[in-house]
């Protein structure tokens, strides 16, 4: 390839750069929003799609799901919304953080859940701030209570002739490290942490469901429900599915056709030009994995194991 046509690539390349970039810049501003809507269906006003889909999440991911529940209140365009939840839940402070929010929109604007394969535990502790929820018959749904997992890997260390010496300040320092067992007095510490975050699932439901905290406790011994079992006992009010879902928040909020939308991430400028299979940054898959083996530690979670650890 000779000069000019180099130059010719280059002055093309650097145009498009240009467009792209004045494009997003200008939608930013005109809508003064982070993220994109796409339309998945429908006309007429806007119903948009929020969805809580695998693990609670953590982090970036916590982070973008608050971000569209924010977008979607303060959006006057938005009329109501529909919570997709299928999910064994997740750890218990992002669960309340997700709960929060989602009921600061409820306030504001008609919130309708819809339960997948399975919402149970922190998945359906989320839920419960809607103003309606629909589930499937099958759906599983439940497992209301607290669980804490706390791998002993003294042996292992052992075995493989690993000596982990601990100095500490402060006797309890170490509680939970996994390094050595629990002492009774540690026990007794976890548990009373476990029942403070029980009972805020129990009030999160009783409040969100409108039943009294004594039957709310009744349900929660952990024990999973279909979702024609959750129904019956006021833990679900309806069956159905997404659409059914989107359906009644369009007629929460007073309107004869809807456009169902759901937030993406805008493309940069790479995206726009290159597409979203360019090979840059890690696979989702490696990340999942190297997000999983960063969160090997104890903490508290409103997670049904049954559902697994994704």
């Amino acid at each position: 390839m000779n000069r000019k046509r180099w130059l010719a690539l280059l002055l093309f390349v650097a145009v498009a750069l240009l467009v792209v970039g004045l494009g997003r810049l200008i939608q930013s501003r005109e809508t003064g929003h982070p993220w994109r809507e796409a339309t998945l269906y429908g006309r007429g006003e806007k119903v948009v799609l929020l969805e809580v889909v695998g693990s609670i999440p953590m982090g970036k991911d916590l982070e973008d799901l608050l971000a569209k529940i924010r977008q979607a209140r303060e959006d006057q365009d938005i009329r109501a919304a529909v919570l997709f939840v299928d999910s064994p839940g997740g750890s218990v402070t992002e669960t309340e953080a997700i709960h929060r929010a989602l009921k600061d929109l409820a306030r504001e604007k008609p919130l309708v859940a819809a339960f997948g394969t399975v919402a149970a535990s922190g998945g359906y502790y989320v839920a419960t701030a809607a103003r309606e929820i629909f589930t499937p018959a099958t759906a599983i749904t439940g497992s209301i209570g607290v669980i804490a997992t706390l791998p002993q890997v003294q042996g292992l260390l052992a075995k493989l002739g690993v000596q982990v010496e601990v100095l500490k300040e402060g006797r309890l320092k170490d509680m939970g490290s996994g390094l050595r067992p629990l002492t009774p007095e540690e026990r007794t510490l976890i548990q009373g942490y476990m029942r403070e975050a029980y009972e805020l699932f129990v009030a999160r439901v009783a409040e969100g469901r409108h039943l009294p905290k004594d039957k709310v406790r009744q349900l929660a011994d952990g024990r999973i429900y279909s979702g024609t079992q959750a129904i019956a006992l006021g833990l679900a009010d309806r069956e159905g599915y997404l659409e059914d879902a989107a359906k009644r928040a369009a007629e929460l909020a007073g309107l004869e056709e809807f456009r169902l939308v759901r937030y993406v991430k805008p493309k940069g400028l790479l995206d726009g030009l290159l597409g979203e299979g360019f090979p840059l940054g890690l696979s989702s898959e490696t990340e999942q994995l190297v997000s999983l083996l960063g969160q090997n530690r104890f903490r508290l979670e409103y997670r049904y194991l049954g559902g697994g650890l994704w």
